[in-house]
């Protein structure tokens, strides 16, 4: 798993709601076999860092000024709402897919599926210059893509013995970190040999540099199927029987999501914690997102006011490799002295990191790289981010399993994962409007963007100190 994504392992309970047998788990772990299915993970890293983290956001800019004639800020609202829109909808997909993958019984062939989605229309996004066509092709291979991290996370328990069911989580996300490396040393060539894009009119004449070639697009996802082709090998068991009505269980599943919700609500301490979390983990959804643009059009890192993409994919690296080191010690922390100890700490590692960006932001027109301090400080800013990053999500398990009855472990955790897919719907459209100011006071919307997420982060810690939780 890269840093730019959340998985929740956490096994529910294997009945299906049909009442049909339980579902045969795996008893015996084969080391081949795990590798298999650990690959799809490094594939689809390519995906998500390349397409998602890197690309999309400043390519529809250009698209959208160039093409359309919309000012920045217009352009950014428009991706903002069809952002957070697209991930409304799949916070209510979410649950009821996760519900369907229990009935069917079958994973596997809905991955390979939906991985050949995303990987057609990734694959178009480079050949068109129309904003409506390219948003469509990204909405369908986002949604693809990750509706197919549903059925790849509840393969776990169907490839490993409950034994190994941690080992193997934590082989996958090994990888996913591998494949965010791979994803960036794809992409320095095509910058080295095409340039930066230029998606703010103020550094100079709008570019869409190594992004206006459509190899740019096609040639990680060539790497997305080389990669994938492991993954056919996965041997999973299959539950017996014939699939139960899909109607059946769209409305199971949406009965199940409101048992869940009302037995939360009597739940006093998870209910406030599902409350605080969805505004805490607003600001790790919404950097995930605007990473790259936040340092190529807000800080403005690069040379004499230009900013360099290169440089954006070394900070995102440091971030990344710092996040495999430092997010251990935060989890650690968090185990020792509580969840709600563990969560002040990762408010304070943002607090560091969003305040030395909104200074630099606010005090400097752009960032020369170099031996400099606000250079400097940048890089302590990306140092701080990576493990702020990854400790959102390793608290946010620790707090679930003091808070949740062990029998409603499933439940509860997968409704903290519902607030947090929720909450990153937020983020966009958030961000997307305060941007909207760009066209009027430049990359000072970037500051104000940056203040706004700490302020609900913020509130979202104040409602943390209303939880009762076991700190033991």
């Amino acid at each position: 798993m890269p840093i730019n994504s959340e998985k929740n392992t956490d096994i529910d309970s294997l009945h299906s709601s049909t009442g049909l047998k339980a579902v045969e788990v795996e008893t015996i772990t084969s080391k081949l076999n795990v590798f298999f299915w650990a690959m799809y993970d490094l594939a689809n890293t390519i995906y998500s860092m390349v397409i998602v983290s890197l690309i999309i956001y400043r390519y529809i800019l250009v698209i959208g000024q160039l093409e359309h004639g919309l000012t920045y800020g217009q352009a950014s609202l428009i991706f903002g709402l069809v952002q957070g829109i697209m991930q409304a909808i799949l916070a209510i997909l979410v649950p009821i897919l996760g519900a369907f993958s229990d009935n069917a019984g079958k994973r596997k062939p809905f991955v390979i599926s939906l991985g050949g989605i995303t990987l057609l229309t990734a694959s178009l996004l480079g050949f068109f210059h129309d904003i409506f066509i390219v948003l469509i092709f990204y909405v369908l291979s986002n949604v693809a893509y990750q509706l197919s991290l549903i059925f790849y996370d509840a393969m776990i328990p169907f490839i490993a013995s409950k034994e190994d069911i941690g080992k193997v989580s934590g082989f996958g996300v090994a990888w996913g970190y591998l494949g965010t490396i791979i994803s960036l040393i794809v992409l320095l060539p095509l910058m080295l040999m095409w340039g930066d894009v230029v998606s703010d009119p103020n550094q100079g004449n709008l570019s869409y540099g190594y992004t206006g070639y459509w190899i740019t697009f096609v040639l990680p996802m060539i790497l997305y199927l080389v990669l994938t082709i492991p993954f056919f090998f996965v041997r999973e068991k299959q539950k017996k029987g014939k699939l139960p009505p899909i109607r059946k269980v769209i409305s199971d599943s949406i009965l199940q999501v409101r048992t869940t919700f009302r037995d939360i609500k009597h739940h006093r301490p998870m209910f406030i914690y599902i409350i605080a979390y969805f505004l805490i983990a607003n600001i790790a959804n919404s950097l995930i997102l605007y990473m790259m643009p936040l340092i190529t059009d807000g800080l403005i890192i690069g040379s004499k006011g230009k900013a360099s993409d290169i440089f954006g994919i070394i900070f995102i690296l440091i971030a990344t490799v710092s996040a495999v080191i430092f997010t251990y010690f935060v989890g650690a922390f968090g185990q020792k002295y509580g969840p709600k100890k563990g969560f002040y700490l990762v408010g304070f590692l943002w607090g560091v990191s969003l305040s030395i960006g909104i200074i630099l932001i606010f005090a400097l027109p752009y960032i020369d790289i170099g031996l400099n301090i606000p250079f400097i400080f940048s890089i302590i800013m990306g140092l701080v981010a990576g493990p702020a990053l990854g400790g959102t999500w390793t608290v946010n398990r620790i707090m679930v399993t003091r808070l949740a009855p062990k029998e409603k472990f499933g439940e509860f955790f997968g409704f903290s994962d519902l607030s947090g897919k929720v909450s990153s719907s937020i983020g966009p459209i958030i961000f997307g409007a305060i941007l909207l100011t760009a066209d009027i006071i430049g990359k000072y919307a970037w500051g104000w963007a940056l203040i706004a997420v700490a302020i609900i982060m913020a509130i979202g810690l104040f409602i943390l100190t209303f939880v009762d939780v076991d700190e033991s």
